[in-house]
């Protein structure tokens, strides 16, 4: 069930079953009832109605003829597009970040930055809250919000990925680490370092995923 929150019901389911997609709690593929919403959430079959629509509008759901909505499947080609985007796209604003950052913004990344803890938090959702604060950061560091809304569209069709490649063996520390890296260019006003960092580490997190998708295509055939 939802809290009542200022935000509109919509908004909040969308949030509610966006997140339930990025665990793996409707996995790739499975049927999406407005009933089962309704209970789930403890909305108006309208409100679940604007939500799904939502979603589908940001490629998370497909409608399946004959069956309904249905949570989309990325095939690696798909992936592997959306990562060479979200790279250029992150790249892009290091680089601005490091040509614009000034003080208040270096002490905000830096904040930001900090809230990614040695040790991976215990769930999913709070190392997708701090990763999002720090691309907050980040952006407003670049100084161009129309990246961080292309961003968001990216990082919203791979989001059901992100729990794969996030909990990944000793992908913590190295996520952490290639982070670390890009602050310190950006810090330095090293604009090339600062691209070719977060390239980087856009690819490594690409390779994981991408690794992902094809051992569960291998497994069908």
């Amino acid at each position: 069930m939802l809290e009542r929150r200022a935000a509109p019901l919509r908004e909040q389911a969308v949030d509610a079953l966006r997140a339930a997609i990025v665990r793996g709690e409707m996995p790739p593929g499975s049927r999406i009832t407005e009933k089962s919403v309704e209970q789930r959430l403890g909305v108006s079959r309208t409100v679940v109605r604007e939500a799904l629509r939502q979603l589908e509008s940001e490629r998370l759901i497909r409608i399946q003829p004959g069956a309904g909505p249905v949570v989309a499947e990325l095939s690696p080609d798909e992936a592997r597009q959306l990562y060479e985007v979200r790279a250029a796209l992150e790249a892009t604003a290091a680089r601005l970040a490091a040509r614009h950052c000034d003080d208040e913004h270096v002490r905000a990344l830096q904040a930001a930055f900090a809230l990614i803890d040695d040790e991976a938090p215990a769930s999913l959702e709070d190392l997708l809250a701090v990763k999002n604060t720090f691309y907050d950061a980040l952006i407003a560091a670049s100084r161009n919000r129309i990246i961080g809304e292309q961003l968001a569209n990216v990082q919203a069709r791979i989001s059901q990925l992100r729990a794969v490649t996030l909990s990944a063996p000793d992908r913590h520390q190295a996520m952490r680490a290639e982070l670390g890296a890009v602050v310190d260019a950006i810090v330095r006003g090293d604009e090339d370092a600062a691209y070719e960092l977060s390239v980087a580490h856009v690819m490594a997190a690409s390779a994981i995923a991408l690794d992902h998708l094809q051992d569960r295509e291998n497994a069908l055939v």
